[in-house]
């Protein structure tokens, strides 16, 4: 069928998008970005300041970078890091009060998108024991189970509490981080197979939470995150269209 043959070619391009992203192929480089090794002063600087207030725990830090492990060019500007450096500790917390619940249920993973949590109201629904993990809006959720069934999308920008399951790694960006960016970077081939490759366990294979942290990502100077991310949000509008069109 036509229509087969066209969600799959779609989704080979989206990959092929997201791979040309995560290796600075897909917009030009601007030599006035403030390179990427002076973004990680200021993350660094950032995260010194927020365990000065005791507003994040102190991590332990992560192993350095050996020039083997890195798996393919980037630009000049750009620099490789641990994503673990460029993010906040999760915040695990049993809810005291009603709030809403994204779990793995709650994500759509054929549009990577919030689409069905529940609400809970403390005084008549059971607390799952799962639901520990403070939400932010914009957070990004990515299961641990089985990642190469990207469940994956960004917490909604809404005023409610949130609550969400402890099956999700709360990707949680230091403010000098396009939290778009770390979306789309993700949901890349790159990362998922990654992942995919690290899974253990045979009933429910799973990552653990110490292998996204450790995992090697290309980061890109602040300015040009947000142009990829800009970029990818765009031409993923288009290919939306195209498949509408031609159901």
């Amino acid at each position: 069928m036509k229509t087969n043959t066209l969600d799959f070619d779609a989704q080979a391009l989206r990959e092929k998008i997201l791979d040309l992203a995560m290796r600075g192929k897909l917009v030009q480089q601007d030599p006035d970005d403030e390179p990427a090794s002076v973004l990680l002063e200021k993350i660094k600087a950032e995260k010194e300041q927020l365990i000065k207030e005791k507003k994040i725990k102190k991590t332990k830090p992560l192993a350095p970078i050996a020039d083997k492990e890195k798996p393919f060019e980037i630009p000049d500007s750009w620099e490789w890091v641990r994503l673990g450096e460029v993010i906040k500790p999760e915040v695990h917390k049993k809810p005291e009060r009603d709030y809403l619940y994204l779990d793995i249920a709650s994500v759509d993973n054929t549009i990577n998108q919030v689409v069905n949590p529940q609400n809970i109201d403390i005084s008549k629904n059971k607390v799952a024991s799962r639901a520990r993990q403070v939400l932010e809006n914009n957070d990004i959720l990515f299961s641990v189970v089985r990642p190469y069934l990207k469940n994956i999308a960004m917490v909604p920008n809404t005023k409610e509490y949130k609550i969400g399951s402890t099956g999700f790694y709360v990707i949680k960006p230091f403010s000098q981080i396009d939290r778009k960016f770390i979306f789309y970077l993700v949901l890349s081939k790159y990362v998922i197979n990654g992942m995919t490759r690290k899974m253990k366990g045979d009933n429910s294979p799973s990552i653990r939470k110490g292998d996204l942290e450790q995992y090697l990502i290309p980061l890109p100077p602040l300015s040009e995150q947000s142009r990829i991310a800009a970029k990818i949000a765009q031409l993923f509008a288009l290919l939306r269209k195209v498949e509408s069109l031609l159901k």
